[in-house]
């Protein structure tokens, strides 16, 4: 424990001073027409969780114990998970830290990359994304689970490819790491901005989702729901803020309507952070609108941005309907003998 704590008093210091350096006032990057440029691959990832925490009630801001309790535990986590396993373990026994044991479990450590630092804005260490509503969750008018019932009318989960989840049939990245908003995922929270003075792209990581925004035109597309809605955006000074609806309807924010709407905020405040703030709007699912913040760190320009070729030998939903019919036999047949049987 005291490594862990010494640890966590040295990242305390170490993102402190970080944060004092990157807030002096400094000349970034701008295209050849004079716009901020936001070019490049970044990433959002955070220990930072979208709600806040109960613990933490209506605490936007960390203080520094919190913070080094929050590293620091989930450091000794990592630790302990990337330990040697234990050879003469049993197959799926004893899910200690280290082991397998867990077989539910689709990931090990190895493949996360969710970061390690709680995300510092204004100098203030962030107990959640979203910072308003002050007490930091999503505002839900009535019960939230109603807008996640499926319809009885609808194809079951299970009866073919369509009734899986968009991520599943890899047509779009899961957790709303494409966006819009775009939220840290489990990994690949990575994104590639290209930018000219009509469009902005940003393309995320997991799926290759390709976002085009349009500048200098303020009319949205009609009668095309497209993946990842319809963007369009503006530069007020240096901050590029683009308008997003229109979304398929087979996608939804958090239960969110076809009437969701979206508006992002992107400013590049250093060298190697762009502030992302995003605000939600749906008055038929939410009580209110709903704010969030991140920061975007610059990669380090020597790591490139991978394809992420979802299907490439992807079997699992193969196996997953089956696995439906399968399930689907043994009922009729366990029907049947019940039926024999009266």
């Amino acid at each position: 424990m005291m490594k862990s704590w010494v640890w966590g008093i040295a990242t305390v210091m170490v993102t402190l001073s970080t944060w004092m350096g990157l807030a002096q006032d400094i000349e970034i990057p701008r295209t050849t027409g004079g716009r901020p440029d936001l070019q490049g691959i970044w990433t959002n990832k955070t220990l930072t969780p979208l709600t806040r925490p109960r613990e933490f009630a209506e605490t936007p801001a960390l203080n520094q114990e919190q913070v080094q309790r929050l590293e620091g535990d989930n450091q000794v986590y990592l630790d302990a998970e990337y330990a040697n396993s234990d050879p003469h373990r049993g197959a799926g026994f004893g899910a200690q830290a280290g082991d397998d044991g867990n077989t539910e479990d689709g990931y090990n450590e190895f493949w996360k990359d969710v970061g390690t630092r709680i995300q510092v804005i204004d100098g203030e260490y962030r107990a959640s994304i979203i910072i308003d509503p002050a007490d930091g969750q999503i505002p839900y008018a009535g019960d939230p689970r109603t807008r996640f019932r499926r319809d009885p009318g609808a194809p079951g989960r299970s009866d073919g490819p369509e009734g899986r989840p968009l991520a599943e049939r890899c047509l779009l990245a899961f957790g709303s790491h494409s966006g819009p908003p775009m939220l840290p995922v489990m990994y690949n929270s990575n994104y590639q901005f290209v930018q000219t003075d009509d469009y902005v792209m940003i393309m995320a990581e997991m799926a290759h989702d390709a976002r085009i925004i349009r500048l200098n035109n303020s009319e949205h597309m009609s009668g095309m729901n497209k993946w990842m809605g319809d963007s369009v955006g503006r530069w007020e000074g240096d901050t590029l803020v683009v308008e997003t609806r229109g979304f398929n309807p087979q996608q939804s924010f958090r239960g969110a309507s076809e009437n969701l709407i979206v508006t992002e905020r992107f400013s590049r405040v250093s060298i190697s952070e762009i502030l992302y703030r995003f605000t939600v709007e749906d008055p038929t699912v939410f009580s209110q609108s709903f704010t969030g913040e991140l920061i975007f760190n610059a990669r380090p320009t020597r790591e490139s941005m991978y394809e992420y070729a979802c299907h490439e030998g992807n079997y699992a939903l193969a196996g997953i309907l089956a696995g439906a019919r399968e399930l689907e036999r043994q009922t009729a047949a366990q029907d049947k003998v019940t039926e024999a049987a009266r």
